[in-house]
């Protein structure tokens, strides 16, 4: 079970999330890009542990460095997940563009943003002590250590914002203290949006070699569902990144280029093909520790729902149709025609295949 376990962490596409926000952390960065100015802080940084790795065996290095891995998953998950709504959240009240706090509503006396658990603080920090603490660093470990300060600079400030408004205490010192955290946190996004980008991008590359290296793994050990699970989540991802590229969503369907989209789209099928197939096997499924019940159940839901969301809307490219009033009326209802609603599905299915993981 530890060994099954192990490969399924390898294998966690979790690299799918990078894209479905990008178009927020785009508007985030632009308004960053034009405040150059803005004052910068330096996070307290903890001090360097000593490296221990001449005390571990190949084993428990090798432990170690999928602990690490696992980590940057959860950390890069994180970042674009509670940390970026966060910051919409703040933005959503606060002038992005002014190096000043100001309100985007004068007459609006009213601002927050969301707070961040100490769970995912902690994960954030023993990813910095286990990578500080490797003598031979890679280019990933690098990439995070130099974005570790602006991120824990965003984290303590969003903490503090949240406390300082949830008691509305702008109220009582004039917004003082909003003036202060609202200089921090620009000076600290400033270096965050680019040296997060860094860091997803070398993420992005080495889970791109773990997942190629679990995908052969699993093939080789007979997990044949949880091969076409991952695949689905992959390929969806895939798809959604090749959207992303060629600049195309609900608005303007008819722009995209459904040679590139096609073979992607073809694999998917197939694999979401295999997982209906795999839905009435339960020895299968339980040869695999997957209960043909709970989060199994809701995954073939969602995969259904997702998979007729996309299979529709290209149906509608192929027909050379816009999405019509009623598809765009509640695009992220399940199962709806529209690009939006597939990406929900695919945020789903992500939901709960790790669900499904955390109970085996």
């Amino acid at each position: 079970m530890r060994r099954k376990t192990t490969i399924i962490l390898t294998a966690l596409i979790m690299a799918c999330s990078i894209t479905a926000c990008q178009g927020a952390v785009d508007s985030i960065s632009k308004g960053i890009s034009e405040n150059k100015d803005t004052a910068t802080a330096e996070a307290d940084i903890p001090e360097t542990p000593s490296s221990t790795e001449t005390e571990l065996s190949s084993e428990e290095q090798e432990e170690l460095e999928q602990e690490l891995y696992n980590s940057y998953i959860e950390v890069n998950n994180f970042m674009l997940g509670r940390v970026q709504d966060s910051l919409e959240r703040y933005f959503n009240y606060v002038d992005i563009e002014q190096d000043e706090f100001t309100l985007l509503d004068a007459d609006y006396d009213y601002f927050d943003c969301y707070s961040l658990s100490e769970y995912d603080i902690k994960e954030v920090e023993n990813a910095y002590e286990i990578a500080s603490s490797k003598s031979n660093k890679t280019a990933l470990d690098e990439a995070f250590l130099k974005m570790y300060p602006s991120l824990s600079l965003v984290i303590s400030t969003l903490n503090d914002i949240e406390s300082y408004t949830d008691v509305k205490s702008y109220l009582d010192d004039d917004y003082e203290k909003a003036k202060e955290y609202h200089t921090i946190l620009m000076g600290a996004l400033f270096d965050y949006v680019d040296l997060g980008d860094a860091f997803m991008s070398e993420l992005d590359i080495v889970a791109s070699e773990h997942q190629s290296a679990a995908y052969e793994r699993m093939k080789e050990e007979g997990y044949e569902v949880l091969y076409a699970m991952n695949r689905v989540l992959d390929l969806a991802n895939d798809i959604e990144s090749e959207l992303y590229e060629q600049g195309v969503w609900d608005e303007n369907i008819l722009d995209m280029d459904l040679e590139k989209i096609q073979p992607l789209y073809d694999e998917f099928i197939a694999n979401v093909d295999a997982l209906l197939a795999y839905d009435n096997d339960e020895e299968k499924l339980a040869s695999e520790g997957i209960s043909k019940h709970g989060w199994w159940s809701s995954f073939i839901r969602d995969l259904k729902d997702t998979k007729v969301s996309l299979t529709e809307v290209l149906q509608k490219v192929k027909d050379g149709e816009e999405l019509s009033y009623s598809d765009t009326l509640i695009t992220q209802m399940a199962g709806r025609c529209s690009l939006t609603s597939f990406d929900a599905g695919l945020s789903s299915l992500i939901n709960d295949y790790n669900n499904m993981i955390d109970i085996g």
